[in-house]
């Protein structure tokens, strides 16, 4: 080898190996983990699961699957009506709105139809209400989702024509887990 290029050698190696760490420094490192849901998400958990969903005379009226989503941030509802009980599907999306500090619900069916709900946790039970126009006429909903000491949740959806001076029942179902 020549003498110059044996003089240069350590300062070459030298030179790679403050690259090397100069890079090794730069390199990014993993992330930060994602924080945890406040509390305030966790409210509506009592929903989370795959469920048996009757009628107050215990007629089928379908099943459900709520499960968590977005890092525990949401929870999404998948629907399947019992075709003896008219059938339908549909899902909605669930989440605490920290800007508005409400719950909020958007629900999609297989007929078109559309709900937005929002609201919160009252005495135990969520109750989440909006309203919206079906055909010219404005209507309110109200659901509200009780969990009970068996493990079961009642969800109560109730209808009113007249701007809430009168509700109709809409639907009464009991979720039994499966």
């Amino acid at each position: 080898m020549h003498p110059k290029l044996l003089s240069t050698a350590p300062a070459v190696t030298l030179l790679a190996l403050l690259s090397a760490v100069t890079l090794l420094a730069q390199t990014p490192t993993s992330p930060a983990p994602l924080p945890s849901p406040p509390p305030i998400n966790h409210e509506f958990d009592f929903w989370l699961g795959e469920w048996q969903v009757t009628t107050p005379d215990g007629k089928a009226a379908g099943t459900s699957r709520i499960e968590s989503v977005a890092e525990g941030h949401g929870l999404l509802e998948n629907w399947t009506g019992d075709p003896a009980a008219g059938g339908g599907n549909g899902k909605s999306l669930n989440c605490y709105n920290l800007g508005t500090r409400q719950w909020q619900q958007f629900w999609i069916g297989s007929r078109g139809g559309v709900l937005e709900l929002a609201g919160g946790l009252h005495d135990g039970s969520m109750v989440l209400s909006g309203s919206h126009t079906v055909r010219g006429q404005s209507l309110l909903e109200r659901i509200t989702w009780t969990p009970k000491a068996d493990g079961t949740v009642r969800q109560f959806w109730e209808q009113s024509r007249d701007g809430g001076k009168s509700w109709q029942p809409v639907f009464d179902g009991l979720y039994r887990k499966k």
